[in-house]
């Protein structure tokens, strides 16, 4: 008896280790063997509700654009057809005036210098021969302009030894005739050569 109940209880105590190894390897077979739904399959048959058929028409449709190309350009056109006819007519302006101030200036100084022919300072060449006169330098060097660059630049010389000498005339400091020099101040000595209130020192005759 105690033979037979001590083999029950080895019989149960090698079946228990088996069974704890054979249970997982039961499990995971079972496992295997179960397959998942297709999600693809499932989300391709529910119903959402809306047409999702796709409508190339909208991929194809493009902007014309040339119609405000070209009013953009016409108008681009016309803004620097305005600006250049406004330049133009203020450089008329600028220019036209410059020569008549210049020649009422030297007019006037050649009156009060007593020069006869004052009227030559309203035509050109005749004004720069006005000026050489009443600054004591010869006309005929004026031909020098004949010469490309040079004569220029020995006309623009004597031009200036021209103001100073009438600057002299007009009992001022001969030194003032480099104003001449900068651009606004030739017209400021033009001024006070011609409408400064001191006297003429001699006459041109």
């Amino acid at each position: 008896m105690r033979k037979l109940i001590a083999s029950i209880i080895l019989f149960f105590m090698l079946l228990l280790p088996l069974s704890m190894v054979a249970t997982p390897v039961f499990a995971q077979t079972e496992t295997d063997t179960i397959t998942a739904p297709d999600d693809t399959t499932y989300y391709d048959t529910y119903d959402y509700g809306y047409d999702d058929t796709y409508d190339d028409s909208y991929s194809s449709y493009s902007y014309d654009l040339s119609g405000i190309d070209e009013e953009t350009g016409v108008l681009a056109g016309m803004a620097a057809l305005l600006f250049s006819g406004v330049m133009l007519v203020f450089s008329i302006v600028i220019g036209l005036g410059s020569y008549i101030y210049c020649a009422l200036a030297l007019m006037k100084i050649a009156k009060r210098l007593d020069y006869e022919n004052a009227w030559f300072a309203w035509i050109p060449i005749l004004n720069l021969i006005l000026l050489f006169q009443l600054g004591e330098q010869n006309p005929v060097l004026l031909l020098l302009l004949l010469i490309p660059g040079v004569g220029a630049l020995v006309v623009g010389i004597l031009s200036i030894i021209a103001l100073m000498k009438i600057c002299e005339k007009r009992g001022y400091d001969k030194m003032l005739g480099l104003l001449s020099l900068i651009p606004i101040a030739n017209y400021i000595l033009l001024g006070i050569l011609a409408w400064g209130k001191k006297e003429p020192v001699a006459a041109v005759k």
